[in-house]
């Protein structure tokens, strides 16, 4: 049974990224159809043996006993619920075809969630043991990808491919693509030096993995990135201030960051006229020295715990806590504040005027479809089904075809209402929270915690894509697994 989730995992994250039919030219359709030829033959195998192998009553009684030991989790609550809500909106939809297949080129449709939904249903049965060796082979497209967009950021093209342009990067889709890709593999990397042994081979080989992707997310050329990188390092300064040594693992990674900074800073220095797209956030900030500030802040608060350690001083957990979250709100409301005097139609790339619309079509629905949906990937075919949302569209966006409202969470409120949303919700919020809970008996659960929660902040100004959801979901599943074993009496 194991080899079947290994060999599943190994083709996923080494052959759906690299897969290109004709180039970038329908990339979206060639990936989607490519996770679905993938993943649907082994969900079914893998279903089969979970519900019809004949197992001993040995494995039967210790399944018993296990069960009787444990409560439900709230998030498996959830997790059943999210499928029961693809279900009942694909029953009450008017578009099924689109709806079951997904819009032609994106193909994010009911079959393509819930083989998603299946396979975190499956990692949730069954604690699957990903191998060092294992994971090394998992990681080794994703860093090639990352060096390809680094050296496609700067105008080197080793792979020569149909449909070239700065808007696409490595052989992952364009940059909401990419940026969604990163969401995931770079907090895991993060999130796997954070747990090594310091200065260990697998810490070396984590850490040179970890710049590779940094240095990728400050070039990509998104500022909704910075949305990655503020989760990420929040969520692990939170993780990390229950206790002294955590702190100081989490004052490495801020000198990791730092140290990425500084690289991109020098990149730009002296090859910045081969950077071929626009200055963002994260461009700015890495140009403004703020890595070498960053990497002294992180070495003088060392050598301060350290003097604190000393003079046994106690690590005053609730104090640190109450200061950073004080700090971190004020950062908040100040960012709050900006976003709400600069939001306009124009906000984001044109997201304000996507947001205002997708509200106003919501808001339009019956009191029905307002909790159960229109239907998955039915935004724009139910636009064009009614005259005045199709002249809107048409004014508004010309030939392009909106499939989602770039916001993942308002996606799902229309497509598939407020249950839909509330139950896709509650699934990532509770299990980021159970794996919070249970950090002290099981410390891997940050490697499923930050990827998580990563994926999610970005995802509410990006949209659901193969690249990105697949892999959050297999990582919730595991995560609920995890959660499993460490709620155990």
């Amino acid at each position: 049974m194991q080899i079947l989730y290994t060999i599943y995992l190994i083709l996923l994250c080494g052959v759906l990224p690299i897969y290109m039919k004709d180039g970038y030219y329908e990339l979206g359709e060639a990936k989607s159809l490519c996770y679905l030829l993938i993943s649907a033959p082994f969900a079914a195998l893998i279903l089969f043996n979970i519900l019809f192998a004949k197992r001993g009553q040995s494995d039967i009684a210790v399944d018993e006993e296990l069960h009787a030991k444990r409560k439900v989790l709230a998030s498996e609550f959830f997790l059943y619920g999210n499928a029961f809500s693809v279900l009942i909106t694909f029953i009450f939809s008017s578009f099924k075809r689109t709806a079951f297949l997904g819009i032609e080129g994106w193909r994010n449709g009911v079959l393509t969630l819930s083989i998603a939904i299946a396979f975190c249903i499956i990692f949730s049965l069954n604690k699957y043991k990903t191998g060092e060796k294992i994971l090394v082979i998992l990681m080794i497209v994703p860093f090639l990808e990352m060096i390809l967009s680094i050296l496609n950021r700067f105008s080197i093209y080793p792979i020569d491919i149909n449909g070239q342009n700065t808007s696409f990067l490595s052989t992952v889709g364009n940059i909401n693509w990419f940026s969604g890709y990163l969401a995931i593999w770079v907090p895991l990397g993060i999130s796997l030096m954070f747990l090594s042994k310091a200065f260990s081979k697998r810490f070396m080989f984590s850490g040179l993995y970890t710049v590779v992707g940094l240095i990728a997310l400050f070039l990509q050329g998104s500022d909704g990135a910075t949305l990655i990188l503020i989760a990420c390092y929040v969520f692990m300064l939170f993780w990390s201030l229950s206790d002294r040594n955590l702190f100081r693992k989490f004052l490495i990674q801020a000198v990791v960051l730092g140290i990425s900074m500084t690289i991109v800073d020098m990149l730009i220095v002296f090859w910045g006229s081969y950077y071929n797209y626009e200055q963002t956030i994260l461009l700015t900030i890495c140009k403004s020295h703020i890595g070498i500030i960053l990497v002294a802040a992180a070495f003088f608060l060392y050598r301060l715990g350290r003097l604190f350690e000393e003079i046994n001083m106690p690590f005053r957990v609730n104090v640190y806590k109450w200061v950073c979250g004080v700090c971190l709100s004020v950062l908040a409301i100040c960012c709050a504040a900006w976003l709400i005097s600069s939001y306009d139609d124009s906000f984001g790339n044109g997201r304000g005027i996507i947001y205002r619309m997708c509200l106003d079509m919501y808001m339009g629905l019956s009191p029905w479809q307002k909790l159960v949906g229109i239907g998955q990937d039915c935004i724009y075919p139910y636009a064009m089904a009614d005259s005045m949302w199709s002249s809107s569209f048409r004014n508004v966006f010309g030939d392009l075809v909106l499939t989602n409202a770039h916001c993942e969470f308002l996606t799902t409120l229309i497509e598939r209402g407020l249950l839909g949303a509330f139950l896709y919700v509650g699934l990532f919020i509770s299990v980021i929270y159970q794996l919070i809970k249970i950090k002290e008996k099981e410390p891997q659960a940050l490697a499923f915690g930050l990827p998580i929660i990563s994926y999610l902040v970005y995802e509410q100004i990006s949209f659901s894509q193969v690249m990105s959801m697949p892999y959050v979901y297999i990582l919730v599943g595991m995560g609920i697994g995890l959660c499993k074993v460490g709620n155990r009496d």
